[in-house]
């Protein structure tokens, strides 16, 4: 077996071989991979590996990947193959054929290259074989050939295949494949005894080494040969792919070099002249790097339909040696075609070589005159293509329109997005044509109201109003206060228009989002307070109710009542509409001259109705926190707050998630699941603010804040900052 164009293959006859005594073979068989359109070989044309050729210098990659080194890149652009067959989509997936087994019929490998190392099956072996010097010599038995690579042919045609990806010389299409080295080699017959090798294959052991594959798992299998076969060899030969096809794999065999397909060689017996096996073989044939075919390449005849072109003139490989050479011929378009069946057959596992086989067919680049011809076959391998979703455009339109419906639920901050919902229904299996299951992503769950900068900077800090008198600032949508003293000691403030759901500063209050003004009227007095609340959303879809009272020791209490329609918590979740209650303690204290304020919240919400997307089965709780310091500092007020907004602690729903659509048939496959509709962390802001007043007619205040896990979204961070000034 030649590894190098510009080796001529050794014509010499040789003996012939038989199957057993006084039978002889009737068959003629050679490798596909001489070089330079040279022909099929006859018996006895393997050859030791020349020298190395020198390596061309390599095409630089035009955009790499940022996270790929100097050193890959160059050993990607070394590897001509991969870079044709633009396996490089599978690579960026992740996918490299780890797990798939692929079977190489040859000379051996050379088990001691960093190529294989780790990755050579332990099934790998030679096989026993009966031989007769000629017609009417005795019956010599053979004892199976050790796979170490005396040849390099093998290893050439291995390292094509699977050589690793390690940033050093060239890699196979498929550099995680696990190798199954058969070793076929007949023995020299020329010499006194039987035991020696030879430098040929012996056809006979293709067929016992096609059912060793297949028994010992090998998806796909690596015919780096042609030649003739007919009678108990072509029989053979059959009954061996019968059982390939019966496991549902794959065979690739190369193209003879200048051969033209005739109806008695080895591919031809293993299709069967009823092609009742075609679905499970596929031919290879050689172009150069850039996709031209080279003079005088092999015909496929009858097979054209199942053949492909990859790069395999003037590609780099291994010799026995380990050494990098450079070679051309059909040997080493079949290897490639293998590598891109086990990058398929590792994603989708659940394929069959019959599908794979089609895919890689179907999806093809064509070349030449239109459709398939003898040049090209099918066209040239396109991976990238083949590992896309092949169906009619406007099945995708239509799974993006159903994967829309579900993705239309806008969740509120206390529901952090519910990342679990997001994941159930953000995105949606399609099958393409061939069975294929791809992910479809859409918009997912959005959340609505979460995050400092939205709720901070929509409702701007107001001061307490510093004198009595009449309403101030009375204009549309602008806050107003009047406030009087009823008693000596006592005082009575009554503001229209404001934020009811909000805190000071930019950290926000316990509800978030809901955008409720309204009317608040407090009273104070002798150490006690007592206020009253009441106002709506600008939408009309959310009211709220709120008492509260402090005492002089410091502690307090407040009870709030949320009334909303056509949502929960601020969440268009398809209800009827929800009723909150929110129970909240209170604490004051001086501690070393600091004002110190905490509150603790904890909500009851009840939901009503629901949806054909979503139901919540069970009452949801939540919680909120805040605690907060202040002290007179540079003629004014510092303050430091540390909070946490309401969020929902326990809810479950009973959702309809998305499971398949079926691209081709337009079919939905969905069901109702119970999903946790919590937040998977808790937000935590911590603000710094300052204020004082300016003369008598105005008043400045500043802060800055910062929030942890923002909108309850772990890993999540907002920052905000505002500066307030008010003259009167």
């Amino acid at each position: 077996m030649p590894v190098n164009a510009a080796t001529i293959p050794d014509r010499t006859p040789r003996p012939r071989l038989a199957l057993r005594a006084a039978t002889a073979l009737a068959t003629t068989l050679g490798l596909a991979a001489c070089g330079g359109g040279a022909g099929v070989a006859a018996p006895g044309t393997m050859a030791p590996s020349p020298a190395p050729t020198p390596a061309p210098v390599p095409a630089p990659n035009p955009t790499p990947a940022p996270s790929v080194s100097a050193a890959q890149r160059a050993e990607d652009d070394a590897s001509a193959a991969a870079v044709l067959a633009k396996a490089s989509a599978a690579y960026d997936r992740g996918i490299t054929g780890k797990g798939v087994t692929i079977a190489v019929l040859d000379s051996g490998v050379t088990r001691a290259s960093a190529e294989f190392a780790g990755r050579i099956s332990a099934d790998s072996t030679g096989f026993a074989q009966t031989v007769a010097r000629c017609a009417t010599c005795p019956v010599e038995t053979v004892a199976p050939y050790a796979i170490d690579d005396r040849l390099g042919h093998g290893s050439g045609v291995a390292a094509v295949a699977l050589a690793a990806r390690d940033a050093v010389g060239m890699h196979g299409v498929a550099p995680e494949a696990t190798l199954l080295a058969l070793k076929i080699i007949a023995p020299d017959l020329t010499t006194g005894g039987s035991s020696a090798e030879g430098n040929s294959p012996n056809p006979q052991l293709i067929a016992p080494a096609l059912r060793h594959a297949v028994d010992k798992g090998a998806f796909v299998s690596v015919l780096a040969l042609g030649g003739a076969a007919s009678g108990t060899l072509a029989a053979d030969l059959r009954a061996a792919m019968d059982k390939v096809r019966g496991a549902d794999r794959l065979v690739v065999e190369a193209v003879p070099n200048s051969d033209d397909g005739t109806s008695d060689g080895i591919a031809q017996a293993l299709v069967g002249s009823d092609r009742g096996n075609a679905r499970w073989f596929l031919y290879a044939v050689a172009v150069d790097a850039n996709g031209h075919p080279r003079d005088g390449n092999g015909d496929p005849g009858a097979l054209a339909d199942r053949t492909l072109a990859v790069a395999g003139n003037d590609v780099r490989t291994i010799d026995a040696a380990g050494a990098t050479v450079t070679v051309s011929g059909n040997s080493f378009a079949a290897p490639v075609v293998a590598g891109a069946t086990a990058l398929l057959k590792q994603y989708w596992p659940q394929l069959g070589g019959a599908t794979i086989a089609r895919i890689l067919l179907d999806t093809a680049d064509d070349r030449g005159a239109p459709g398939v011809d003898a040049v090209y076959g099918a066209g040239v391998l396109d991976v990238a293509r083949a590992m896309q979703a092949q169906a009619p455009a406007s099945a995708f339109a239509a799974a993006q329109a159903v994967l829309g419906r579900f993705a239309a639920l806008t969740l509120s901050g206390p529901f952090g997005g519910a990342p679990r919902l997001a994941g159930r229904i953000g995105s949606l299996t399609v099958i393409d044509r061939y069975g294929r299951d791809f992910t479809l992503r859409g918009a997912g769950v959005r959340s609505s109201g979460a995050g400092l900068r939205i709720a901070g900077l929509a409702t701007p800090w107001l001061p307490d109003p510093p004198v009595t008198g009449a309403w101030a600032g009375v204009l549309p949508l602008r806050p107003a206060a009047f406030a009087f003293a009823p008693a000596g000691g006592q005082r009575m403030t009554i503001a229209a228009q404001v934020a009811l759901t909000d805190g000071d500063g930019l950290r926000g209050g316990t509800m978030r989002g809901l955008g409720i003004t309204g009317v608040t009227a407090a009273w104070n007095g002798a150490g006690w307070s007592a206020a009253l609340a009441r106002g709506r959303s600008h939408d009309g879809r959310a009211e709220l109710r709120r008492v509260s009272l402090a005492t002089p020791f410091g502690l307090g209490s407040e009870v709030a009542m949320l009334a909303e329609r056509g949502q929960v918590l601020g969440a268009t979740l398809g209800m009827a509409g929800a009723r909150t209650m929110l129970v909240t303690l209170t604490a004051a204290r001086i501690v070393a001259g600091i004002d110190w304020r905490a509150r603790i919240t904890a909500s009851r919400t009840e939901a009503r109705g629901g949806s054909a997307l979503l139901r919540l089965d069970r009452r949801l709780s939540g919680s909120a926190f805040a605690v907060d310091g202040s002290r007179a500092v540079f003629d004014g007020i510092a303050t430091i707050g540390v909070s946490s907004p309401l969020r929902i602690d326990r809810a479950v729903g009973l959702a309809t998630v998305p499971l398949s659509y079926d691209l081709i048939g337009g079919t939905l496959s969905d069901a109702v699941q119970r999903v946790d509709l919590t937040p998977q962390a808790r937000e935590w802001d911590v603000e710094l603010g300052w204020s004082a007043t300016l003369g008598k007619r105005a008043a400045i205040r500043f802060g800055l804040a910062h929030a942890f896990d923002a909108g309850h979204v772990a890993g999540a961070r907002d920052a905000a900052g505002f500066v307030s000034v008010t003259v009167r």
